[in-house]
């Protein structure tokens, strides 16, 4: 009887470990699965990485001709922020006016950092038509340039709106873009602003 009882806690002890390094088998198997479904993952997002439209850093024609137009609109903008600073009247006008400085300013140093060091060429100045409203709004002062200058502003956003589109549309360098389709943003939010600058003074100057 004493002989008998070590052997039977010896197969006791068997029986016990035995399921434990199932255990852990079943537990390295569902492990290696989970390591190979997130290899396959990883494999399949670059495949399709692959498959996206590649990154073009090049400048058409295109894209050059954008950024002088752009440059000059931007200059104009400046232009006539600054000119309804001076003659503007109405406290809407003014606070609209700064902005517009403000906004265009970040934007004509943004273009500025875009095509530095590349065969591009930006305008200094204004173009003819955005001349002839400024000479049209320089002679006004107070309330009569208060809504010559809105009513121009909303002209100009509106007119000038496609050549944004059409960067977007038919460019071909991302940066340059880019650039498009944010200031178009921007040109959107200025025209917004203008409509309401507009009701303003219209209601002020019945």
């Amino acid at each position: 009887m004493e002989n008998t009882k070590p052997t039977k806690i010896l197969m006791r002890t068997s029986n016990v470990n035995q399921p434990a390094t199932n255990n852990y088998s079943r537990k390295a198997k569902i492990t290696g699965a989970v390591l190979l479904s997130s290899f396959c993952l990883v494999g399949m997002t670059s495949c399709e990485n692959e498959d996206d439209e590649p990154i073009v850093d090049t400048i058409s024609q295109q894209d050059k001709n954008f950024a002088l137009s752009s440059s000059a609109f931007v200059n104009a903008q400046i232009s006539l922020g600054e000119l309804a600073l001076a003659n503007g009247e109405d406290d809407s006008i003014l606070e609209y006016s700064r902005a517009l400085v403000d906004d265009n300013m970040l934007s004509k140093a943004e273009l500025e950092g875009i095509v530095e060091g590349k065969d591009v060429e930006l305008s200094a100045g204004i173009n003819a038509d955005m001349q002839a409203k400024y000479d049209e709004l320089v002679a006004l002062s107070g309330v009569a340039f208060d809504k010559a200058f809105i009513r121009i502003q909303i002209e100009v956003l509106d007119d000038y709106k496609s050549m944004f589109e059409n960067e977007i549309d038919n460019g071909e360098n991302f940066t340059i873009k880019g650039y498009a389709d944010k200031t178009l943003n921007q040109v959107k939010d200025h025209k917004a602003e203008a409509i309401k600058v507009k009701a303003e003074v219209d209601l002020e100057n019945l």
